[in-house]
């Protein structure tokens, strides 16, 4: 069949059924006095008419090797675009937002996970290069070309998420949309989480103590990692959330509303030689400093002492040797002390990384699930204290240099 007239034929149908439809709505918008409303789709609707009409007549009065030329062509493209713009207009404002959120999330998945991310930092494993509160930039795109790299920090999915894998659907929501939506029973996806890439595939890795000190060798020799955590983490106890209560009737309140001690942020970074005041990653007031209870001092973690499993008590700087096969890395965080990483669940398996951190966006020293929450609670210190305003923009550098 002539493609002109399939086209047309396609549209007629799609016109003449929903005809009655088009009809209905523009006499209500009549008796409700939507008078623009109603004065552009009756213009629709008869045009519509008019050349669904003529063209009727037209390929009916037509010969076949004649259907093709530029004038049908044109009227036909008409038609078509004439009864889009008239199922777009009569569709009901439920129908048309439900689409837009429909199209929002498609697009937001899509951005998602496979051009760029924006991550909240939740932990301080990467100290002091990433802070908590830190919004950074992934860039999804890198990793479709070429592979993460030995010094670089890669944003990845939580290894040991348990998705819902009772039925395929929740299962790629959680892995690629991940907001939860408890109304459907859809549950969040994993956690993001950034560490720097220590072996690649094909490496050898492998974790010393010796002295008292932590080294990490890889393909038999020690590696320099200057970037490593020097200082040493502070106790403090902070709070997050509003609500004291967990519920207000029936009603269960969000976790990230109920005022709670922050355990991201049990452990954080401190410079000793500086004031509580003064610190330069984290503001710290004195009465959230935990003491020791013999001493009176600070409960303090150096970060040069080897870091112990709190469950087994098992060493985790002691490891391999392991050779890393294809599609495996060896990641960990900046801060050893302070991080859950490949020592503890071994090598990362490439499916679960998404992006390599970029840059930092800007910086909110919060551990709040909203930095709102912190600008309402602390109206004044919001802009002076807890903004880091030397991190915005700021480039997360690459480390090369691994050879002893």
């Amino acid at each position: 069949m002539n493609n002109t007239k399939y086209t047309f034929e396609k549209t007629q149908t799609k016109f003449i059924k929903k005809r009655e439809h088009f009809k209905r709505i523009i006499e209500r918008w009549k008796t409700q006095n939507k008078t623009e409303d109603y004065k552009k789709a009756s213009k629709l609707f008869a045009d519509a008419e008019r050349y669904s009409r003529d063209l009727q007549s037209d390929f009916m009065g037509t010969a076949e090797g004649d259907l093709d030329n530029t004038v049908i062509r044109e009227r036909v493209a008409k038609f078509k675009t004439i009864y889009k713009e008239l199922y777009e207009i009569t569709k009901s404002q439920t129908r048309q937002w439900c689409e837009a959120i429909i199209i929002a999330l498609i697009l937001a998945a899509i951005l998602r996970n496979f051009l760029f991310g924006l991550y909240h930092v939740p932990s301080g494993s990467a100290e002091p290069q990433i802070l908590i509160g830190d919004r950074l930039w992934g860039n999804k795109l890198i990793y479709f070309f070429t592979k993460p790299k030995v010094g670089e920090f890669v944003i990845f999915d939580n290894p040991n998420f348990p998705y819902d894998n009772s039925n395929k659907f929740k299962y790629y929501w959680q892995r690629y949309v991940g907001i939860p939506v408890p109304l459907l029973g859809l549950s969040g996806g994993p956690e993001n989480i950034v560490k720097r890439v220590i072996a690649a595939p094909g490496d050898t890795i492998e974790g010393k103590v010796e002295d008292g000190h932590p080294f990490i060798y890889r393909n038999g020799v020690k590696i320099k990692e200057p970037y490593v955590n020097k200082l040493p983490l502070i106790h403090v106890e902070k709070y997050k959330g509003f609500i004291s209560a967990q519920n207000i009737g029936p009603l269960t309140i969000p976790s990230f509303l109920n005022y709670s001690i922050n355990e991201q942020m049990r452990f954080v970074t401190y410079d000793p030689s500086k004031s509580y005041d003064e610190q330069p990653y984290y503001y710290i007031k004195p009465h959230e400093v935990i003491r020791d209870f013999a001493t009176g001092k600070p409960i303090l973690l150096e970060p040069s002492i080897p870091t112990h499993d709190g469950r087994t008590g098992i060493c985790v700087d002691i490891f391999g040797p392991i050779k890393l096969q294809e599609g495996q890395y060896w990641v960990m965080g900046d801060s050893r002390k302070n991080s859950n990483d490949s020592r503890f669940w071994g090598p990362l398996d490439e499916k679960y990384i998404h992006g390599r951190a970029s840059f930092i966006i800007y910086s909110i020293d919060s551990g709040e699930a909203f930095w709102l929450f912190d600008l309402i609670k602390h109206p004044i210190d919001f802009w002076f204290k807890y903004i880091r305003w030397n991190k915005i923009f700021k480039g997360l550098g690459k480390y090369n240099n691994y050879r002893g």
